[in-house]
């Protein structure tokens, strides 16, 4: 038998996403034999990034905020400078079907912003003040003041009109879910994060974060098993976990497991060994698909996203969020193709064939004369069909937290706290100090 088909180590993770990267970077540090195993070609998981022409072209937009907490430790612990987090610095602009209003983090932004009555702006600013400097943790806990985002909203006072100029189109494509059905607790902690400080791009695209993470895993001893997926844990009779088996049957023995997966994937794993455990990982998912575009010229200037605040679409699939990139980042100084993204919000498998076509449809809303066919080079879509759990009423109250009822397997990942880029790299941090503590 040889390396290959027989090795073991300290710790398997299983998921090279930010939250498998996260744990695994804390545990080879700390001096334990790792092994990362990954169903995909690459880290990253949905924070990946390809290249085109010299440019990054990230699989989607996520939002990173500059002021979270565990998010942005780790980006200084894998040695990513903190220049190379770049300020979308002019906020968003939003497009109600006839005029653009912009709003940046900035206090006195919101007293400019157009698409808000005075008493609606008396009211932001007031719920910006009181989460402002509430720690995350305790916003969180405040699941239960209604049963809806929509619903807290409408309770403090907020305008029907505020919901679909500002909240609807903003935390749309935050939530992945239009409908605001996400619980109070868990908009709070996002708002709190909004008025902190403006949404960051790291230079080299989101997934420059997943390769410079690899990196000090790799740097640390620890390594990746990229294109394998695992089939099972193995487990022997009550006991502790002493490995995972590959689908192509190879084993890897471990000390200790972490399952760092999609909530759908961890239930699976996790339900011959656990299923009480398993049986509280959500799996009801929020959709999103992502369109992009190389363009030979700019669309727009500026340090800014797009978002749709129409109330009736006039494209189908609706395109929610367009961002291009390359005003972002460190590759959009010099000469060459300008990327944008596009991306709409759980439409279903269907819609994301006509996606491109929308997109030009809306482009021509947005700008009109706009070149774009002359100038517009498709560079792929990507569907994420379960990108993130749907985080409604009650729903993070009954989450799992790390710990199985296997002492030796431990989860990581957003169903162990909210979804969320800070949700995933605090879930990495966390089973990887249990696991020091149990190892030793």
């Amino acid at each position: 038998m040889n390396e290959r088909e027989h090795i073991s180590v300290d710790v398997v993770v299983v998921g090279a996403g930010v939250a498998g990267l996260a744990c695994a970077v804390r545990l080879a540090r700390a001096g334990y034999s790792v092994r990362v195993v990954e169903a995909e070609s690459g880290p990253g998981g949905r924070a990946r990034t390809d290249w085109h022409e010299g440019r990054p072209v990230d699989r989607g937009f996520q939002v990173a905020f500059s002021a979270y907490p565990a998010f942005r430790a780790f980006v200084r612990e894998i040695g990513i400078p903190a220049e190379d987090l770049r300020p979308f610095a002019g906020g968003a602009a939003f497009f109600d079907g006839a005029h653009w209003a912009q709003l940046s983090s900035s206090p006195k932004s919101i007293t400019r912003f157009g698409a808000l009555s005075p008493a609606d702006r008396a009211r932001f600013v007031r719920l910006a003040a009181e989460v402002r400097f509430v720690s995350p943790r305790t916003l969180l806990a405040r699941d239960g003041a209604a049963p809806t985002t929509e619903a807290f909203l409408l309770g403090r006072g907020f305008s029907p009109q505020a919901i679909e100029a500002v909240f609807r189109p903003l935390f749309g494509v935050i939530f992945l879910d239009r409908t605001l059905a996400a619980d109070p607790g868990y908009f709070q902690f996002l708002f709190s994060m909004l008025v902190r400080g403006p949404a960051v791009l790291p230079a080299d695209g989101l997934g420059m974060v997943a390769d410079w993470a690899a990196g000090a895993v790799r740097q640390a001893g620890g390594n990746f098993e990229f294109g394998s997926r695992v089939a099972a844990l193995v487990r022997e009779a009550d006991g502790p976990a002493t490995g995972v088996r590959l689908e192509d049957l190879r084993q890897i023995h471990a000390r200790a497991v972490v399952l760092a997966v999609d909530p759908p994937s961890a239930r699976k794993l996790l339900s011959p060994v656990d299923p009480d455990t398993a049986g509280r990982i959500p799996i009801e998912g929020a959709s999103v698909t992502s369109a992009r575009f190389a363009l030979d010229h700019s669309l727009y200037r500026g340090r800014v996203i797009l978002l749709n605040a129409e109330r009736d679409a006039e494209t189908s699939p609706r395109i929610d969020l367009l961002c291009q990139t390359t005003n972002v980042n460190r590759h959009g100084a010099v000469g060459g193709p300008h990327v944008v993204i596009a991306m709409s919000v759980g439409d279903s498998d269907a819609a994301a064939e006509g996606i491109e076509d929308a997109v030009e449809r809306q482009v021509h809303r947005w700008y009109p004369g706009f070149p774009w066919g002359k100038v517009a080079q498709s560079l792929g879509v990507v569907r994420h069909p379960f990108a993130q759990f749907r985080p409604l009423s009650g729903v993070r109250r009954g989450l799992p937290g790390p710990r199985t009822q296997v002492p030796n397997v431990i989860l990581a990942g957003e169903c162990t706290t909210h979804p969320s880029l800070e949700g995933a790299v605090a879930s990495g941090v966390t089973a990887a100090e249990i696991i020091g503590r149990q190892l030793g």
